[in-house]
This record gives C-alpha cells, sequence and structure tokens, in this order.
C-alpha cells in the first residue's frame, strides 16, 4: 500500500473474492487511500469480513440477516461530514459495489444500494469526481467557463462516466436488476452530477463574489418572482456601492424559500432604527453596529438577515440578541444559495435524492456553496457557532432537502 493507495497482500483476500478482476483491482493498482466520498478502512487495516461477522464484531445478533446480504463483504464506507456512514460492501463472486443501510438491532431490515458495477468502475467514478473539483482530465475544458449552459455541460459529462460503466442486468441481489431500477444510474452518483456542478453557474463579479447570468432569477422564479430595490428607496446607511448595485439591478427572489424578502416597512432599516420603533423593549438588545446593519429580510428559523452597510458582508441575526454571525458573503452568494436550493426542490420530485441518500445530498450541496463562498460553510469555532447552511441542509428531520 502506497500513500495513495489501498492494496491487499494477496494472502489477506478472502476466500470468496473468486471475481477475477476484483482480485486484481485488490492486490494491483487498489483502491484510493482517501477521498471526500467514502473510505477503505477495513483494506486499509487488511481485515475482509462478511456482513455476518462484521455484526458479530460489533456484539450484534446476525441470526435474521437476510442470507444474500450475510456473506457479502464489508470493505469500506460512505463518508457524512467527515464521518462513516453506510456500509460499503463487495459481492466476491461478480465483483458488484453495494452500498448498505444496516441497523445492527435490526439487521433484517438490512437494505442493499447499488453503487458500482466493479471496483474499477467505483475507483473511475471517485477519480471523475476529483477531476471535475479540479477541473481537469475531461472536464479542463469547463474551465473559467460560467452559466446555466456550462452546468448543463458539466452535469451531462459526469453522468457519461457513471453511465459508461457496464452495470450489466443481474448479480445486484435483493437491490434488484438494472432493469427494475427507476434511474439509471443510482441516486448516490445523480447528486455529484446535478448538485456539484451548480457551482459553476456564475463567475467572480466585480465587488461582489459572484456574477450571476443575467435572468438566472427570473428563468427560476419567473418574471414577476424577483424584486428589484428603487434606488431612492436604498438607505443612506448602505453605502457599499456593488450591494446597491445588486438590489436595484438584478434583485432578490419574492418566494419564499429558506430566504424570504421583506416586504413591510422595516425592509432595509438599520437595527438600531428598528430596535427604536419597538419602543425601547428593554428584553431586546441592539448590537454595537446596529446603525450600520441593514435589515434585509429573514430566515425560516427565526432569524434576520442583515446586510453591514460598509462591506456588503451579510450576517445571521437573532431578535433581541445583541450579536450577530456571518452567513454569506455578501447578496450575490445569497441569492446563488436561494437559486441553488430552489433548483434542489425541483430536482427533487423526479430524484427523490433525500429518501435513501440526504445526508450525501447536504454535503453536496455544502460543497457546492463552499465553493463559491468562503463565509457561508466556515468550520464552527464551537458547540455554539451555528453556522446557518450547513446546519439547516443536515436538518434531515426538519426535511429541509
Amino acid at each position: 500500500m502506497t500513500a495513495t493507495t489501498v492494496t491487499l497482500p494477496t494472502h489477506a483476500l478472502h476466500p470468496s473474492i473468486t471475481h477475477e478482476a476484483t482480485r486484481h483491482r485488490l492486490t494491483g493498482a487498489g483502491l484510493p487511500a482517501a477521498h471526500s466520498l467514502l473510505r477503505f478502512g477495513p483494506l486499509a487495516e487488511s481485515r475482509v469480513v462478511t456482513v455476518r461477522q462484521y455484526l458479530v464484531d460489533k456484539e450484534a445478533d446476525p441470526a435474521n440477516l437476510d442470507a444474500d446480504i450475510a456473506d457479502l463483504l464489508v470493505v469500506g464506507h460512505l463518508i457524512v461530514e467527515n464521518g462513516d456512514a453506510e456500509e460499503v460492501v463487495l459481492d466476491g463472486g461478480t465483483g458488484r459495489v453495494f452500498s448498505m443501510w444496516l441497523y445492527e438491532k435490526s439487521p433484517h431490515n438490512a437494505e442493499l444500494f447499488p453503487l458500482a458495477p466493479s471496483l474499477d468502475a467505483l475507483t473511475r467514478f471517485l477519480e471523475a469526481v476529483d477531476e471535475f473539483t479540479a477541473l481537469r482530465g475531461r472536464f479542463a475544458g469547463l474551465a473559467e467557463r460560467t452559466g446555466a449552459d456550462v452546468v448543463a455541460e458539466a452535469s451531462a459529462l459526469l453522468m457519461s462516466v457513471f453511465t459508461e460503466g457496464d452495470w450489466g442486468h443481474h448479480g445486484w441481489g435483493s437491490a434488484g436488476a438494472p432493469a427494475e431500477w427507476d434511474h439509471a444510474i443510482p441516486a448516490f452518483w445523480r447528486i455529484a452530477a446535478l448538485i456539484r456542478p451548480m457551482a459553476l453557474v456564475a463567475g467572480p463579479g466585480q465587488g461582489l463574489r459572484l456574477d450571476l447570468p443575467k435572468g438566472l432569477l427570473e428563468e427560476e422564479f419567473g418574471a414577476d418572482g424577483v424584486v428589484r430595490i428603487d434606488p431612492s428607496e436604498l438607505p443612506a446607511a448602505l453605502i457599499h456601492e456593488p450591494t446597491r448595485r445588486f438590489l436595484t439591478d438584478i434583485g432578490l427572489p419574492k418566494e419564499e424559500l429558506m430566504f424570504g424578502l421583506w416586504r413591510d416597512e422595516y425592509l432595509l432599516l438599520t437595527l438600531a432604527e428598528a430596535d427604536a420603533r419597538e419602543d425601547g423593549d428593554a428584553s431586546r438588545e441592539t448590537p454595537a453596529d446596529g446603525d450600520r446593519l441593514i435589515g434585509l429580510g429573514s430566515l425560516v428559523h427565526d432569524f434576520e438577515v442583515v446586510i453591514d452597510g460598509r462591506t456588503g458582508l451579510l450576517s445571521y441575526h437573532e431578535y433581541g440578541a445583541g450579536t450577530t454571525t456571518p452567513v454569506n458573503a455578501d447578496i450575490s452568494t445569497l441569492a446563488f444559495t436561494v437559486w441553488m436550493y430552489n433548483r434542489q426542490q425541483n430536482m427533487e420530485k423526479e430524484h427523490d435524492f433525500t429518501q435513501d441518500f440526504y445526508h450525501q445530498l447536504a454535503d453536496t450541496m455544502v460543497a457546492a456553496l463552499a465553493s463559491v463562498d468562503p463565509v457561508a460553510c466556515l468550520p464552527a469555532k464551537d458547540a455554539d457557532d451555528y453556522r446557518y447552511w450547513p446546519e439547516v441542509f443536515h436538518d434531515a428531520a426538519g426535511g429541509v432537502l
């Protein structure tokens, strides 16, 4: 094993691995030692066990485990939020690779999901995701290009990698034959192909992080679904010129998704002005810089979005609190976030990503946002440092995605 690959010595191969191409991959070229989507921990330890033995090692009872699943081999785990999630399992006879949902207290409910037709194909899929992230290899032609057409092209290129694999007609056990699947490609890879490229929709802006393509918001939300602010209505406290231009020329969606633009007298009031209207409520605190923090709208979790009138930084403010926390680098990345979220919601109706891969979808949404906004997805400093978008995207209980 090198620093970049995981390989198995021949003596460590499990006797049930009879598929020749799989044996060759494991003992030869190996598998990626590190990847953001999954890791091969058991292989790195040269320890490959059946699902049955895996449960025994965890002091769980495998007695009711489905016979077709019991003899599959645990070779790794999917990764969510930098931690292990669903198991990655291998059929040693066919070379098929699955992800597996397994709850140790009810192993009879274990469920398989197709992941790759072989370890060779799985390696190609992971390499393609890395190439796309770096815009190199077959994706080099996308570099320095932006727009909705580029997003569609990137998605098609990524999807072509996943469809290149020979998914065959059988050998998928309880996951069903490919002809029975709702989609030709498993949801795990469709998430990568459809969500990750959305970060290519906009290029660098002048004074703002992003230059959104003309008409992008109108195309998504409708011609009457975007609000622009008349220059005469902009407050004197908003001296950040790029933000002023964005509000008057580009605007923000009317539709209240995760963010709702205020449509009342509180729109574009400073926090100091808004608090003054509350008749001196003793329970309310005004941040020290409340005279330059300008109210824009609200997030669905009872937070107010405010603009720093000098820098254009967007923060969230808990009503009545004396502090604020950055939420987006500026108004352009807020608009991108709302656009991306609406796109995902529309795709969800067709693809049903969240049924089985909610947290993988959330991780991909966060990665796409982080690639264009260095503020929105900063790691939390401590347990009290609530980073809004990463937190809400991962809110599976709340069904945000």
